[in-house]
């Protein structure tokens, strides 16, 4: 039978622009006028990109690693350590979870499907979130707990060993194109996107075994076999 893995963030709940913002305000109380959406994109590559490369930290600690390295290469006269502070407290923030997590996981419960949750995260910010939208898992697993970020495939692998569930019957589902797919695909599962906003028109090197829009479509590719 099928197992569903989520995703969180962009997936289940909808983070919004509440980290755009919180650059922004790290940018006033700073001083400089930069483009905060094009320094919260830069500063969120960086953060990606040490989170495979450094050894291992929290989420919260590599926040604060790259934003120093941000400071640094934007010459930027502050104390990263002080100033990432309206960053880390988005991590306890206030989020709510899209409409159609409640349908779909109510319809996996009726069906008797397996499903978990699989987030690039710290535990206690995750939990947060999830007590916050009255949202239960029986299998949660977070990059702090298995010691490893996507798109890694460790991240992947550890769920199927905890969980005993085989690459065969597990969907991934995320918004991700490289976290929740081409991670996945590379230890042999299959992988739903989820688009809400339609951004995806066509891909190229990396393409998804499944594109919704909704996560109420998850029901169909189910009754379908994945």
């Amino acid at each position: 039978m099928t197992k569903i893995i989520f995703d969180c963030f962009g997936t289940l709940i909808d983070t919004g622009t509440t980290s755009v913002n919180a650059a922004g305000i790290i940018l006033n109380n700073t001083g400089s006028g930069l483009d905060k959406n094009e320094f919260y994109s830069e500063w969120k590559a960086l953060k990606k990109e040490m989170m495979q490369t450094c050894p291992f930290h929290s989420e919260k600690e590599f926040f604060a690693l790259s934003l120093e390295k941000m400071f640094e290469r934007y010459k930027i006269n502050a104390d990263a350590k002080a100033e990432v502070r309206p960053m880390t407290d988005v991590l306890f923030g206030k989020r709510n979870a899209f409409p159609d997590t409640y349908e779909i996981l109510a319809y996996l419960d009726r069906a008797g499907i397996e499903y978990a949750i699989g987030s690039t995260t710290d535990n206690d910010s995750l939990m947060h979130y999830l007590e916050q939208n009255h949202l239960s898992f029986r299998y949660i697993f977070t990059s702090e707990d298995m010691r490893v970020y996507k798109p890694s495939p460790a991240f992947y692998t550890t769920i199927l060993e905890r969980t005993g569930w085989l690459t065969s019957e597990c969907l991934f589902v995320g918004d991700s194109l490289t976290d929740d797919v081409e991670g996945p695909q590379s230890v042999g599962m299959k992988a739903a996107l989820i688009d809400r906003k339609r951004k995806y028109k066509s891909f190229t090197s990396v393409r998804p075994d499944h594109l919704i829009h909704s996560l109420t479509e998850l029901s169909e590719i189910i009754q379908s076999g994945i």
